[in-house]
């Protein structure tokens, strides 16, 4: 019986060997250096996280810290949901609110301020018409604030709005939504506490 030829594989394991001493030589005649994959890194997962998986890893833990400790107390997108604010807000579009606008310092009349509502998920938007000890009231659709009719340029849809005078206390303010073509019985507006204020709006 002759002899069992000898097994290829070897061979062909040394030819591989061979192959890639020849593209390693290459490298080195042409200052090229091989990148050596991480270890159990491969494939889609090399591509994802890079040759260090855990400074990778690290940096993206970091940076979804930032981004939400930035969503919570710096600047927060906001959706209008309604046409209260129009034309200056419209209804659908998206904005960014300033949380910490209104930290140090109190919102003047003629600005904008985000309010909080029971949950964190829903604010109204509104602008502020009257400060703390001002006596407000519409007469005609008359913004009157102390007794004094009060312009107000940003009202493009003016109403015949006829409210009672309200006058707010030390810590409050009086609020309304720019669109004064709602009726005043469906619009949502009156006197906050500045504590619910959350901040203004960055665009």
């Amino acid at each position: 019986m002759s002899p069992a030829a000898e097994p290829r594989a070897p061979a062909v394991a040394g030819l591989r060997s061979r192959a890639g001493n020849g593209v390693a030589g290459a490298a080195k005649r042409h200052g090229l250096a091989a990148a050596a994959a991480a270890p159990g890194v491969t494939g889609w997962a090399r591509l994802v996280v890079g040759r260090h998986p855990r400074r990778t890893l690290l940096r993206l833990a970091v940076l979804a810290a930032a981004a939400w400790l930035l969503g919570r107390y710096v600047a927060r997108p906001v959706w209008i949901n309604g046409p209260s604010m129009e034309p200056t807000y419209r209804d659908g579009t998206l904005h960014v609110a300033n949380l910490l606008e209104f930290r140090a310092r109190a919102p003047r009349p003629g600005a904008v301020v985000v309010i909080r509502m029971a949950g964190e998920s829903s604010m109204y938007l509104k602008r502020v018409l009257a400060g703390p000890g001002d006596a407000v009231a519409f007469r005609d659709g008359v913004l009157l604030v102390n007794g004094a009719p009060r312009p107000e340029p940003y009202v493009v849809r003016p109403g015949r709005w006829n409210v009672p005078e309200t006058r707010a206390g030390p810590d409050e303010f009086f609020v309304a939504g720019d669109n004064r073509a709602t009726p005043a019985e469906a619009h949502v507006m009156g006197l906050v506490r500045r504590a619910r204020i959350a901040g203004g709006m960055l665009w």
